[in-house]
This record gives C-alpha cells, sequence and structure tokens, in this order.
C-alpha cells in the first residue's frame, strides 16, 4: 500500500531544490526563463475558473483540469511554478521511498501524477457560511500531474535528483543521497 508524502518531507525536498539552484546560478538561470516560459503559456483566463455547479457528467475531464488551473491561479492566487516545484519535489520523494520497493512501475507512475495533481485540490464555493465542494476525479488530477511531472522532466532535467553536490567537508555525493541525509537528520526516514 503506497502511502502519501508528509508536508515535512516534502518541506526538506522542496529545501534541497532551492539550495541546489542556489549552488549552480547558471542552471537556475536557465530554469528560472525556462518557469517564466511557462507561466506565460499555462497562464488560465479567470473565465475557466469552475465552482462546484459548473461539474457535470458531460463536461471533459480536459475543461474540468483546464478549470482546476484557473480556480489555482486566480482564487487561491497560487502559481503555476509552485505547482511543478511540488511535482518536482515528489519525483524525488518517490525516488527515495519507492527506488527499491516492489510492484509495477506504471502503478507508481500513476501514484505520482495523481498525487502531482491532487495539489491543485477539488471545486469549492463558499456561499454565506456554507462551502460547497464537488471533489476533482483521479483522473482530473492524473491528467494535471502527468503534465507537470512531464514539463518538470522537460525544464530540470529527468536525472536532476542524481545531480552531483559536494559537502561542507568535501566529499561529493548525488542531491538525492544530500536530501536522504537531511530526511535522516529531521528523523523521517
Amino acid at each position: 500500500m503506497a502511502r502519501l508524502p508528509s508536508r515535512n518531507e516534502l518541506a526538506i525536498f522542496t529545501k534541497a531544490i532551492d539550495l541546489f539552484l542556489q549552488t549552480d546560478p547558471k542552471f537556475a538561470a536557465r530554469v528560472a526563463v525556462d518557469l517564466r516560459s511557462l507561466e506565460r503559456r499555462m497562464f488560465q483566463p479567470p473565465t475557466f475558473c469552475l465552482g462546484p455547479a459548473d461539474i457535470h457528467k458531460g463536461l471533459p475531464q480536459i475543461a474540468k483540469a483546464k478549470g482546476l488551473l484557473a480556480n489555482w491561479q486566480h482564487r487561491e492566487r497560487r502559481t503555476y511554478t509552485e505547482a511543478l516545484t511540488h511535482a518536482l519535489a515528489l519525483l524525488g520523494w518517490m525516488d527515495v521511498y519507492y527506488a527499491t520497493s516492489g510492484g509495477l512501475w506504471e502503478n507508481r507512475k500513476a501514484f505520482l501524477f495523481t498525487r502531482a495533481g491532487a495539489l491543485l485540490g477539488d471545486f469549492r464555493k463558499t456561499v454565506g457560511p456554507k462551502t460547497l465542494i464537488k471533489e476533482a476525479s483521479g483522473a482530473t488530477h492524473r491528467l494535471l500531474g502527468r503534465d507537470f511531472v512531464h514539463q518538470v522532466q522537460q525544464t530540470y532535467g529527468k536525472d536532476f535528483w542524481s545531480s552531483a553536490v559536494s559537502t561542507n567537508s568535501g566529499s561529493e555525493m548525488t542531491l538525492r543521497d544530500y536530501t536522504k541525509l537531511a530526511l535522516k537528520a529531521a528523523h523521517l526516514l
């Protein structure tokens, strides 16, 4: 049975991403340009925002996905870059926790896509004291997550977590191993 990552674990992976980008300014500049381009290209108009009443069986998954993304960008005032950073942290988390475990890779890939897309949440609307909620399906989350993971791999590279880093003591290790050490220090691994 797959377990979900805790916020603490993802925070450590996100911090590792930030530290790596600070130590490699050339790579960080290239990634920043790519992220700005994606941010402009993936920006959804406010008219794409959807509420619980807009969701029905005949609405295609792609429309629901675009609606969730528009809600994320306009109602929650979050950026596409945040979603991609979350997806990159999830890739690292999967690398650490599921690298050697059994099971089919296809199942792990579907789990990754669903969790990456689930960051955007569900369709919500507050009317007076009540909050109306219409849950987004796993298929909608997977559709968004698949795009996030694909764009992360194009922007950061498929082997980002295998990038070489050096510690203060001068020893060489991969970014994945460095993050594992941080997780062990926080008693999360």
